[in-house]
């Protein structure tokens, strides 16, 4: 019996070491998913995005414990700020939050209310009127990518000419038209672009800076030719 006895001690003693291990990793793991939040870092260069805005749509999510915190919903409500295009959020040991901002860049405006950003996406910040953009685009929803490819289209084309394009007409029926920013206007309509084009070019080319200055639109919709308006009345 006493045999017996001293066996179960021994086993009781061995065990009793590795127990209290068990015991103080239980609580170390315990205190470690329940400990709060303790720092959150943001990085990253943001012009418009509205900071104060963004602090109160994280605090909500960030009042839970620091591993339940759900970096994807607080990622999803974040990216709700029109100007953010993307959040990278990371937990770091022990217990902060690193959230990096990346910011639209805004391109041109879109329609009356949105802007595109750098890729061609649309967005829709208030007061976009306020931003001073070089291009302003105009066409239907579903016509949006055809104008982006018609604008490459146009700068590749004119690249050897001093002008810049200030504003894309496409018209719902497909016509084109578009305005420099010297205040010329240049209607293409919706056949033979790109002979029209080469037309538009050959003639704007041939011309002084000082006659190119006194022009205010050209019409290039004709089989074999193109018409003037010219800002002035006098004979050209």
């Amino acid at each position: 019996m006493a045999t017996r006895h001293s066996g179960w001690r021994g086993w009781l003693k061995a065990l009793l070491p590795l127990l209290a291990l068990l015991l103080v990793a239980s609580y170390v793991l315990h205190w470690m998913l329940a400990r709060p939040v303790g720092q959150v870092s943001i990085y990253g260069e943001v012009r418009y995005v509205d900071q104060q805005l963004l602090q109160q749509r994280a605090l909500p999510w960030l009042s839970e414990a620091f591993w339940k915190v759900d970096l994807t919903g607080l990622q999803g409500d974040l990216e709700q700020d029109p100007w953010l295009k993307k959040a990278v959020i990371t937990r770091r040991w022990p217990n902060q939050i690193a959230i990096q901002l990346h910011e639209r860049q805004a391109w041109a405006r879109w329609n009356s209310r949105a802007v595109l950003d750098e890729q061609g996406e649309a967005f829709y910040p208030p007061n976009p009127e306020g931003l001073d953009l070089p291009l302003h685009i105009f066409s239907e929803v579903g016509q949006l990518q055809e104008a982006l490819a018609f604008h490459q289209q146009l700068l590749d084309a004119v690249e050897s000419l001093d002008i810049a394009i200030s504003k894309l007409y496409l018209e719902p029926r497909g016509a084109w038209q578009l305005q420099l920013t010297s205040g010329v206007t240049l209607m293409l309509g919706r056949d033979n672009i790109e002979k029209r084009i080469n037309r538009f070019i050959w003639v704007w080319d041939q011309w002084s800076e000082d006659k190119q200055a006194q022009v205010n639109l050209i019409d290039t919709r004709y089989p074999n030719g193109l018409s003037v308006g010219w800002k002035k009345t006098e004979d050209k």
